[in-house]
C-alpha cells in the first residue's frame, strides 16, 4: 500500500527545482494535501495555479523565524485539520554568507523537526504513524572545498536523522524518520557561480562527487520509494538517474586503516 495516499504533507523550499517536483510526485500518489512553504510568492502561487487550490495550498514564510515556522504548522492544521508527513526540503549554499546557510540547513530544520515530532504529527496524524523525510545530500559523505559549511551542515542531517531515527524516539511519538540525500541536481543552485570558494575548483569537485547532472523529476521519485521502503532512521542516494537505493554509514572502527 502507498504510504502516501490520503495523506497530508508540508514541504519547505515546494514551490521549486527539487521540491516542485516532490509536490507533483505526491499527488500522483494520492496525498490528499500539500501546503507548500516558500519565500517566494511569485514561485509559490504558480505552483497553486499548477495543481489546484484544492489540492494544494501555498504559505509564505522565512522559516528561519520562529513565528513564521510556527505559523506555517498553524495554516497547514487549520486548512486540513490533518498533518501525516513534513519534509524539509528549503536549503541553500552560500559560502560568503555561512552563517545563513546554517541557520536555514540546520536550525531552522532542527526546530521544525522538533515542531512536527514533538507537537503537530502524534496530534494530527491520519494513522498509527508519521514521517519526516529530511533533504541532505551526497555532500554529506564527502567534502568540497569549495562549500565546506553547505558540507558541514549536509554531515550533520545525516547524523540527525540517524539519531532522531532512534527507537525511543520513535516509541514516544510514532513518527519514522528517512533522509534522503540526492546526487548533483540540473537546477540553478547548480548551474550558478556565487556563494563558492575557489571559483576555480567548482566544476572539478561538482564531478568529482557525481558525474552526472540529474532532473528535479528525478528526486520526485526517489522521495516516493524512500518514503514507502524506508524503514525509521534509514538514508538514501537518489543519483545519476539510477533507482534510489539505501546507505548505511559504517560504525568508526570498520573505517579503521
Amino acid at each position: 500500500m502507498d504510504f502516501i495516499a490520503g495523506k497530508v504533507v508540508l514541504v519547505t523550499g515546494g514551490a521549486g527545482g527539487i521540491g516542485l517536483a516532490m509536490v507533483k510526485n505526491l499527488l500522483q500518489h494520492g496525498a490528499k494535501g500539500v501546503a507548500i512553504v516558500d519565500i517566494c510568492d511569485d514561485a509559490g502561487n504558480k505552483a497553486v495555479d499548477i495543481f489546484g487550490h484544492n489540492k494544494v495550498t501555498f504559505i509564505k514564510a522565512d522559516i528561519t523565524k520562529t513565528p513564521e515556522l510556527e505559523g506555517v504548522f498553524e495554516t497547514t492544521i487549520k486548512t486540513y485539520n490533518q498533518l501525516d508527513i513534513v519534509i524539509n526540503n528549503a536549503g541553500k549554499m552560500d559560502e560568503t554568507d555561512w552563517k545563513s546557510t546554517i541557520s536555514l540547513n540546520l536550525v531552522a530544520l532542527i526546530e521544525g523537526i522538533y515542531l512536527a515530532m514533538q507537537k503537530y504529527l502524534p496530534k494530527y496524524k491520519s494513522g498509527e504513524e508519521g514521517l519526516i523525510v529530511n533533504t541532505a545530500s551526497t555532500c554529506g559523505f564527502h567534502v568540497l572545498q569549495i562549500a565546506p559549511v553547505y558540507c558541514a551542515t549536509k554531515h550533520g542531517l545525516i547524523g540527525l536523522g540517524k539519531a532522531l531515527g532512534g527507537d525511543e524516539f520513535y516509541k514516544r511519538y510514532k513518527v519514522r524518520v528517512v533522509t534522503i540525500c540526492p546526487g548533483l541536481v540540473d537546477t540553478p543552485l547548480a548551474h550558478r557561480s556565487g556563494g563558492y570558494l575557489f571559483p576555480e575548483l567548482i566544476e572539478k569537485e561538482i564531478y568529482s562527487v557525481c558525474s552526472i547532472a540529474q532532473s528535479p523529476e528525478r528526486i520526485g521519485e526517489g522521495l516516493i520509494e524512500a518514503i514507502n521502503k524506508g524503514k525509521n532512521g534509514s538514508i538514501w542516494v537518489i543519483e545519476e538517474d539510477v533507482p534510489a537505493y539505501e546507505v548505511v554509514v559504517p560504525h568508526h572502527r570498520d573505517m579503521k586503516v
